[in-house]
């Protein structure tokens, strides 16, 4: 298993002041001494250049535009800028279609930049961040040679004059420049979580131009527009981009340290220095900076609620549907509470777009948006725009995909059908959206705020907990709305008559803990180093209460039980039977509840699908039990316990038989009378039992179970242990002469077919065709890998468009390259269970009862005789 940490949100940004790098480290940025301007001789060419912009539109401010009537952008540029430090910001305003991208989002992480300048040229630097030196450190001659800003861009000077000098930027924001094109490149990354393939366009330069210009004190806001042809002729592809240069201040904000422990994004550092062996690398935590009115810091570090010196405002999309807008602002403001316990009130705020605002530009980074997106998409997520030098947040939107509400609408009713009549209805009562709605908007806002999934949360309360009234009230569903913890499943028909509430909190208590330990402020506290007693003290105080645990998500695989996706409480498998419970009641009233009279029967079939997903999520919850192990941080010194905890063999005894039950009694959701309404009925239960089977006798959770009786082998299963009641359990039918079914043919076939594929055994045939079909395995691996990313997650959907999925990261379990049982182990046993096999096959033949299952042993000893003889 690869324990990772991956690249989030590569961004860029401003500064704060407090505690930035620590002490002594040297930041790369330099005086610079720009050559001398001589006018004497070039006078006259440089009054004629500025006649021939005589009739240009004149925008001033942190840098004069001069936009003329050929649609050509200058700038001037003075040589005091050059000292200063910007981001770069490459947005997508509007578009012809959304496949790649919706209005308002990033088309690209923002950049940071700076310009230098010789008598020719002027330069775009990119920044490094990444790496830092301390100033008096001897190393740093080399570390400056090494380390150099790379040119992004260079600009020939088209004039000069005594402050500085003119160029021409037409080509770079109105041409084909690949930096900051709209035409996504590959992302290995963004496909393995659920992106796709982008619209590949070529450059048309007759149907692209420069559109507008505005420049303010602090910032330059260019539109774009861009147009393509693709390889057909009747679907070209045009993106009106909004491109920003936005000076970040000069005093950068504090950094504070990253722990896997509390669940922030981070940025990677490289600290340099001959005072250590080695290169030492450190995360610092992303956040906005919110500090206090100086007139109130006393009273703050007196433990005062104050007002911060900067609220964090959202600003809600006027596109919104007025009767959701609500929802929304009041989803924001949740997060108030919780920045209550740092200290301060009153510190985030959701506005309307204002309509009196001439200079208000959602597209400009400054101004943190909820954006509404008309598209089919079910989905919303939060990205944020960071400072790669400090963390500092500087902007983050939420996009709001239209189809949330269907997204929203089928989780409410397969979850809470059963017992509450409200969501019994194809368009839910508006109070009813309402309470969804603002829980998306919170999840939402809490990863603007740098907050990552924890989908450990729930595992911290019991079923009894989720079907307290009192508790429920407090806590709803989980104690982080950072989590993937829906709404209530586990409660049963008469709980929402008892007061149970069926949704999560507006925000939880791990939620009101992860603010406070990331953005209180620390007296005395003058650097990161200073502060880490304090935030260690702020973890220790939580030790053995797991509601103010972090949990990492799991990508790509599943191995921690106690840490998933869409699950509620403590026990997976008694959560699961409560919620089939409350899937059959559904299913027995499915037409009457989700029906709308008179319509096609395939307008039911998204719905049916969803109710086959909510079960198939409970099944999925089950599957790491096997081999599964429990991960805990821990640290030095600190009597935490062990890093992984296997599951016990008992606990992995019950697993097996949830999931053997699952497959053998699945047929209620398969009922004929509604799968005779479907030309084509959906089809899933085969595929449900093979990857039952599949997840039993894959290599790499057996691999975990032979460590597992290794390390403890009282209390964990031992390797042959397990393999005896597997085998057992799968061909139990047989073994007790039972006819078999279907489902039990299946189940045996498919085992068969794991164990083949692993004995390393094939018939010739086989060995010379070249069918790349998928193994049983194969089929499970990609099936749980999908689970864990049922679309593209909210906190990930910017991993599509990152420029460099290295800037900035956050903790995750990457499960790609599982060790597996080596073959030498692999291919005996299951060579042995195969001969294993055949034996009680050709035991139980002749007793058979039925003639489909004589033949499908006649099949099978044929068939596994000739495997072993390898003919």
């Amino acid at each position: 298993m690869d324990r990772r940490i991956i690249a989030l949100i590569p961004l860029v940004a401003t500064m704060l002041s407090g505690v930035l790098l620590p002490q002594g480290i040297s930041a790369k940025k330099k005086k610079v001494t720009m050559p001398k301007v001589e006018l004497s001789g070039a006078a006259k060419d440089s009054a004629d250049f500025m006649k021939n912009l005589k009739d240009a539109k004149v925008c001033k401010g942190m840098f004069n535009t001069y936009f003329d009537k050929k649609n050509k952008l200058w700038i001037e540029l003075p040589d005091s800028v050059l000292d200063c430090t910007y981001l770069l910001v490459n947005r997508v305003n509007s578009l012809s279609t959304t496949k790649d991208y919706v209005a308002g989002q990033m088309a690209c992480n923002p950049m940071l930049i700076r310009f230098t300048r010789d008598d020719n040229n002027v330069y775009l630097h990119l920044i490094q961040t990444a790496s830092e030196v301390p100033a008096d450190d001897p190393i740093k001659v080399s570390f400056d040679r090494n380390f150099v800003d790379p040119v992004l861009k260079a600009f020939k000077i088209a004039n000069k004059n005594k402050d500085g000098v003119f160029i021409d930027v037409t080509s770079f924001f109105g041409g084909n420049e690949k930096v900051i094109s709209p035409i996504k490149e590959a992302n290995p990354l963004a496909k393995l979580l659920g992106g796709k393939e982008g619209i590949k366009g070529t450059f048309y330069a007759d149907g692209s131009s420069i559109v507008s210009v505005k420049s303010f004190p602090e910032n330059v806001e260019i539109k774009s527009r861009l147009a393509y042809t693709t390889s057909s002729a009747t679907q070209p592809y045009t993106v009106v981009m909004s491109r920003s240069i936005v000076r970040l201040p000069d005093e950068p904000m504090a950094m504070r340290i990253h722990d896997n422990r509390v669940g922030y994004f981070s940025e990677l550092k490289n600290k340099y220095s001959s005072s250590t062996d080695g290169a030492k690398p450190y995360e610092v935590i992303t956040r906005h900076r919110l500090e206090p009115r100086d007139e109130d810091r006393e009273a703050y570090f007196a433990g005062k609620l104050v007002e911060p010196k900067k609220k964090i405002v959202f600003y809600v999309d006027s596109a919104f549907p007025e009767k959701w807008r609500g929802a929304v602002k009041e989803g924001i403001e949740y997060w108030n509470t919780a920045f209550e316990a740092a200290g301060f009130k009153n510190a985030i705020e959701a506005r309307d777009y204002p309509a009196d605002d001439p200079d208000f530009d959602p597209d400009d980074i400054r101004y943190s948006c909820v954006r509404y997106c008309v598209t089919p998409t079910a989905n919303a997520m939060g990205p944020s725009y960071t400072d790669p030098r400090t963390g500092e947040i500087l902007g983050a939107d939420v996009i709001w995909y239209h189809n949330i509400l269907e997204l929203v609408h089928n989780w409410r009713f397969t979850q809470t059908a059963a017992v509450d009549p409200r969501v019994r209805t194809k368009v839910f009562a508006d109070s009813v959206m309402y309470e969804s709605l603002t829980y998306v908007a919170a999840h939402e806002i809490g990863h603007c705020l740098g907050l990552m999934h924890n989908m450990g949360a729930s595992h911290s309360f019991t079923l009894d907990n989720l079907r307290d009234p009192e508790f429920t009230q407090k806590h709803g569903t989980t104690p982080s709305i950072m989590d993937y913890a829906r709404n209530n499943f586990v409660a049963q028909p008469g709980d929402f008559e008892r007061g149970v509430r069926l949704t999560p909190p507006p925000v939880g208590v791990y939620d009101i803990h992860a603010i406070n330990w990331g953005y209180r402020l620390i007296p005395g506290a003058k650097t990161m180093e200073d502060e880490k007693p304090t935030l260690e003290k702020w973890i220790r105080e939580k030790d053995g209460d797991k509601m103010y645990e972090f949990g990492a998500q799991q990508f790509l695989g599943l191995i921690d039980p106690t840490d998933q996706t869409e699950d509620l409480g403590n026990d997976h498998l008694k959560a699961g039977d409560m919620s089939i419970s409350n899937l059959k009641i559904i299913m027995d009233n499915f037409e009457d509840w989700a029906g709308d009279k008179g319509e096609h029967y395939e307008s039911l079939s998204d719905m049916y699908k969803a109710v086959v997903s909510q079960y198939l999520r409970h099944v999925g919850h089950v599957y790491p039990y096997i081999g599964g192990v429990e991960f805990k941080e821990i640290r030095q010194g600190m009597n935490d316990g062990d890093a992984r905890n296997f599951i016990p063999k008992a606990r992995q005894r019950e697993a097996m038989k949830w999931l053997l039950n699952q497959a053998r009694t699945c047929d209620w959701l398969t009922p004929p009378s509604l799968m005779a309404k479907w030309e084509e009925p959906y089809e899933w239960k085969e595929k449900m039992q093979r990857n039952i089977v599949a997840c039993l006798l894959i290599s790499t959770n057996l691999q975990r179970i032979k460590e597992g009786g290794r390390l403890d082998p009282v209390n964990n299963y031992k390797l042959r242990d397990y393999m005896d009641d597997a085998i057992h359990s799968i061909f139990e039918a047989t073994y007790k002469g039972k006819a078999l079914d279907a489902t039990e043919r299946n189940l045996q076939a498919s085992a068969i077919g794991v164990m083949v594929n692993y004995s390393g055994l094939k018939p010739k045939e086989q060995k010379a065709s070249s069918s790349k079909s998928l193994s049983i395995v194969d089929e499970f691996a990609m099936t749980l890998a999908e689970s864990t990313v049922p679309q593209l997650p909210c906190g990930l959907a910017h991993l599509e468009t990152a420029a460099d999925p290295d800037e900035a990261r956050s903790f995750l379990r990457i499960l790609l390259n599982q060790t597996a049982l080596p073959v030498t182990e692999m291919q005996p046993m299951m060579t042995a269970r195969l001969k294993e096999i055949m034996n009680l096959y050709k035991t139980k033949r002749a007793s058979a009862s039925d003639a489909d299952t004589r033949d499908f042993y006649d099949y099978q000893i044929l068939a596994i005789g000739k495997i072993l003889k390898n003919d």
